[in-house]
């Protein structure tokens, strides 16, 4: 069996809000943007100063920050049932139409933590802005046990 690689501490809130929030068995999280130690890893908007392939750094990062604080409210990976829900906030520049292979690069994130448990309904979105200038910003919705 692959041991899955090692989540880090689940991302303090930017303001007033708390990461997760959960009713009975579904928990959802705040949206996560990429940061590190407290410090955003990339900014820019995507398709102008970000490439795709730092946005989809970016997008692997916030996703493990998601799945981070999911842990953190369910008790642990294993209790981890489902990922039900996905979205991708890409800061995209006017004309960029690659959402899609930014938000895969999420996809792979979760399923390299959780196998295929980490697959789920997704959507990516383009947005004009994101908080601090993220390139990116994720939301996931899980069943936990």
């Amino acid at each position: 069996m692959v041991t899955p690689p090692e989540l880090p501490a689940p991302p303090h809130p930017q303001g007033h809000y708390v990461p997760t929030s959960r009713v009975g068995d579904v928990v959802v999280t705040a949206g996560m943007t990429p940061r590190v130690d407290g410090v955003l890893a990339v900014t820019g908007r995507v398709g102008d100063a970000v490439d795709v392939d730092e946005a989809r750094r970016a997008a692997a990062i916030s996703a493990t920050n998601a799945l981070s604080a999911l842990v953190a409210e369910a008790g642990g990976l294993e209790r981890v049932i489902a990922l039900l829900r996905m979205t991708v906030y890409v800061h995209a520049a006017s004309g960029f139409t690659e959402h899609s292979r930014v938000a895969d690069a999420a996809t792979d994130a979760l399923v390299a933590h959780l196998g295929a448990r980490g697959r789920c309904a997704r959507s990516a979105v383009g947005v004009a802005s994101l908080p601090g200038d993220a390139p990116v910003e994720i939301e996931l919705t899980a069943q936990v046990g």
